[in-house]
């Protein structure tokens, strides 16, 4: 069976209004001809909001008119709230993609403005967003996030739909004991509120996990509970829902005349509201009910007007579950054929998606498949895919505390109630005593009440703007502070180079340069003024190399070097830099080689790339000994590229490793030919990789040699 809960609730919190009769459409888009463009953007959201269940093109095609008029209009917020809106009409798509850059461009907006509803309701999307991928963990993160943004602003509705959002995830993974927790919490905030419509969804949720523990009358009373309280509130949309959710109680407990006619009434409702999806979800399920009950025809024909429907909304997610069911069908009447072709669809959809438990169960069914089709090598080899994917997503049922925790939540609201009831009437009845003899003191008392009020609220606003103040002064005090901590460790390790590093290649040049002119004069040996003509020359070397690191952590400290991210070709940059080293690598017997392919295409500066290779390679080759080897190598892990540059040289100890990269530890050594060094380039290389989005570390071993490793972003 479909249970379309998840996505079908948080639709319901989040916009209410986004399921009218279509006639409310019409209004809406005549309106649009005669609305001042001013006000155009609040029109195209409203009408994105009403095509989601009805038109996905035509939902995308307003949030994108909505989000060109604000930005006419230069009105900040609403090109938030634009984003947001195409973000979710993207995510309902599948487009997962454009709805994270629209996600992505709403927060960078939101925090540049300073908006703090903004940045909340964006946090959410985002947690929405990865909750929809199945990736739980980030989506925990930014709802978790998303909490502490709005305890900080005071936004409780925010925080309340966050918590169900948590309730949701853990709901999907099992874990029942903590969903439950997650929609008290919810809960507490909606009561709080008093909203209804909040206060509907969680119980429709908390109803839900009773359906999960097979606890079917508790189910349907909370089903009931949901079900007079949208009555009341005339929201047929959340009425529609719980006639669902009965049904399924009904089909699951194999009632399935009561299930069809719940499912009817369901699928009236979707009807007169224009809700496609909606549509399409009733006619999966009244397809499945009648392929329980065994008719076959009436099944199929259901079921095709559901994937039908689907697929010209382009909801993928529905179509696995529509492509299953038929696959279902096939199989057990004997058409093997169809069977397995809507098998391999809904597999490859649901791999594509990265839905891991529906790509479980069809990989149990395609075994199945392969065992009646007489193929039991496949069957075999499948039924293992499945058993491994099977024991990685198994979730253990914790019944008995879920229900705990329900008693003890019914308790307390019930507590909750009569101490409410019970104040109101002690209320009451004393301000009917107190109010004949209080009557002519009422005005007089008032204004010293009002008088009073107005000089605490003078003074606490005076505190407060005064702590602002101090707090403020504060945050500039640590922050200058820091700064010249920062400061005072650039000052000392820019003496210290201009202090040692520069003096030594000098007066290795002088001194070698003295003893060529004493060479020619005395002896004239050739082999001798040879040998330290090289002398110099390497000195020579080393000094540039160390100016040139200089000049570009100056360069950067004074942040005058300009970021300049594009795609280029991380193997060219390797081998230019292999190139250039060649002739140093010779002279010291050292194998210099790389295993990167043409076409390694990266995202960053391609200088600042450069000039970290540079000083890798440098390093390897003065750490290296005669005869050495220094490969260079590439791994592509997630969006990044791992570039390791490897030599079999001297190593690093454990203590040295962690005064590498930091500026205030003047760490310097010698090469294994006496080459000098200031330790500079790896601060600079450090800097780069991080300005690029990336990171730089070091893995190393006393006499095994180093391994220095940096990720950058992938093209």
């Amino acid at each position: 069976m479909r249970f379309s809960l998840k996505s079908i609730l948080l639709l319901l919190l989040l916009f209410p209004e986004s399921l009218f009769a279509t006639s409310f459409l019409n209004d809406l888009r005549d309106q649009v001809e005669v609305t001042p463009d001013s006000a155009k953007t609040e029109l195209f959201l409203k009408l994105s909001k009403q095509y989601r269940n009805i038109n996905l093109d035509s939902a995308v095609y307003f949030a994108q008119k909505a989000l060109e008029s604000s930005k006419i209009h230069g009105n900040k917020q609403d090109i938030v709230r634009s984003n947001l809106e195409l973000a979710r009409n993207y995510s309902k798509s599948g487009d997962f993609f454009r709805s994270k850059q629209s996600i992505d461009n709403a927060l960078h907006i939101a925090t540049q403005n300073h908006d703090s509803t903004g940045i909340g309701k964006t946090l959410y999307q985002l947690g929405s967003y990865y909750s929809s991928t199945n990736q739980y963990d980030s989506s925990v993160y930014y709802f978790n996030k998303s909490i502490k943004w709005s305890e900080k602003i005071g936004d409780k509705f925010t925080k309340a739909i966050n918590y169900n959002g948590l309730g949701i995830i853990s709901w999907e993974k099992g874990d029942l004991e903590r969903a439950l927790n997650n929609y008290l919490n919810a809960y507490d905030i909606a009561d709080e509120l008093n909203d209804s419509n909040l206060k509907m969804t969680l119980l429709s949720n908390i109803g839900n996990i009773y359906a999960d523990e097979k606890q079917s009358e508790k189910a349907l009373s909370s089903y009931l509970q949901v079900l007079e309280m949208a009555k009341k509130e005339n929201r047929i949309d959340f009425t529609a829902t719980i006639y669902n959710n009965i049904a399924i109680l009904y089909q699951n407990d194999k009632k399935y005349e009561k299930a069809l006619s719940y499912f009817q009434k369901t699928l009236d409702i979707k009807r007169k509201l224009g809700d496609n999806q909606g549509i399409a979800l009733a006619y999966n399920n009244i397809g499945e009910n009648y392929f329980s009950q065994g008719n076959i025809d009436k099944s199929v024909n259901f079921l095709n007007q559901a994937l039908a429907i689907n697929r010209n909304l382009n909801l993928k997610t529905e179509i696995i579950y529509n492509l299953e069911t038929l696959s279902q069908i096939y199989l057990k009447t004997g058409n093997y054929s169809k069977a397995h072709n809507y098998l391999i669809e809904s597999i490859d959809l649901s791999k594509k998606l990265n839905l891991k438990g529906k790509y479980r169960d069809l990989l149990k069914q395609l075994s199945e498949y392969y065992y009646k089709s007489d193929n039991y090598k496949k069957a075999y080899t499948t039924f293992n895919q499945f058993n491994s994917l099977k024991d990685s997503l198994q979730n253990i049922s914790r019944s008995d505390r879920i229900a705990q925790l329900q008693t003890e939540f019914e308790t307390t609201k019930k507590e909750k109630e009569n101490e409410i009831l019970r104040v109101k009437n002690q209320l009451t009845q004393e301000k009917l005593n107190k109010e004949k003899t209080l009557k002519n003191y009422v005005f007089i008392f008032f204004l010293i009440a009002l008088t009073f009020l107005v000089l605490i609220f003078i003074l606490f606003r005076s505190k407060v703007k005064t702590n602002q103040q101090i707090n403020k002064v504060n945050g500039m005090l640590e922050e200058s502070n820091q700064q010249l901590e920062i400061t005072n460790a650039t000052k000392d390790k820019f003496f210290s180079i201009i202090a040692h590093d520069l003096k030594t290649p000098f007066n290795a040049i002088l001194g070698f340069s003295e003893l060529i002119k004493d060479e020619i004069i005395s002896t004239k040996d050739l082999g001798m003024i040879e040998e330290y003509n090289n002398s110099v020359n390497e000195a020579a070397h080393s000094l540039f190399t160390l100016l040139e690191n200089l000049l570009e952590w100056a360069k950067s400290q004074r942040g005058s070097i300009e970021f300049s991210p594009t795609q280029f070709d991380l193997y060219e940059v390797v081998q230019s830099n292999i190139t250039l080293f060649k002739l140093k690598a010779t002279d010291k017997s050292i194998q210099l080689d790389s295993d990167l392919e043409p076409k390694t295409m990266a995202y960053g500066d391609v200088n600042m790339v450069n000039t970290i290779v540079r000083n890798l390679i440098n390093n390897a080759l003065k750490f290296t000994n005669t005869n050495g080897e220094i490969h260079i190598s590439t791994a592509i892990e997630d969006d990044f590229i791992i570039l390791s540059v490897q030599d079999n040289g001297i190593g690093i100890s454990k203590e040295n490793q962690e005064k590498l990269f930091r500026l205030d530890c003047n760490y310097t050594t010698t090469g294994t030919n006496d080459e000098t060094g200031s330790g500079l380039g790896l601060i600079l290389c450090k800097e780069f990789a991080e300005k690029n989005g990336g990171d730089i570390w070091v893995e190393s071993k006393l006499s095994k040699g180093s391994k220095f490793i940096i990720t950058l972003k992938t093209a």
